[in-house]
């Protein structure tokens, strides 16, 4: 026997059933969202490791006083390496790679608007944890990216 509903009641069931299937949907796309955010995290962590690896390098860091003292300690060898004396020597950011031992790759503020890279390399503590520069990179600017050289 076939049961009659009002036209009420056949309203009310459609609302129903289209709010059910848009809560549904709207958990899925909410689910969605969150996987794709879960995925981007762990990617975020994985690329994070990646640079903590021994031989990889850091990102860009702001030059804190342990920058700037192991810079002090360098000056000498890098005027002397770049034939110039300077009246600045400030650094401003760098990058770090763990290999056997330390390499600093380093921006440093040596005038206005005029900057220097500089690669130290700080031997492990075994072999006396000396500083050592390795490179220069003369006539940078402050946009200039701090990489490997």
């Amino acid at each position: 026997m076939a049961r009659k509903f009002s036209a009420l009641q056949s309203a009310a069931v459609i609302v129903f059933l289209s709010l059910s299937l848009s809560l549904r949907v709207s958990q899925s796309v909410s689910i969605k969202l969150s996987e794709f955010q879960i995925k981007s995290d762990l990617e975020a962590v994985r690329l994070k490791r990646m640079s903590q690896l021994v031989g990889g390098p850091s990102g860009v860091k702001e030059a804190d006083a342990e920058i700037q003292d192991i810079l002090d300690k360098t000056r000498t060898g890098f005027e002397d390496k770049a034939g110039v004396k300077f009246d600045e020597f400030t650094a401003i950011s760098y990058r770090s790679q763990v290999v056997a031992g330390t390499n600093y790759f380093i921006k440093v503020k040596v005038g206005t608007d005029k900057y220097v890279h500089v690669k130290v390399f700080k031997f492990l503590p075994h072999a006396g944890a000396t500083l050592k520069v390795e490179n220069i990179q003369l006539n940078k600017s402050l946009d200039d990216d701090i990489s490997n050289f």
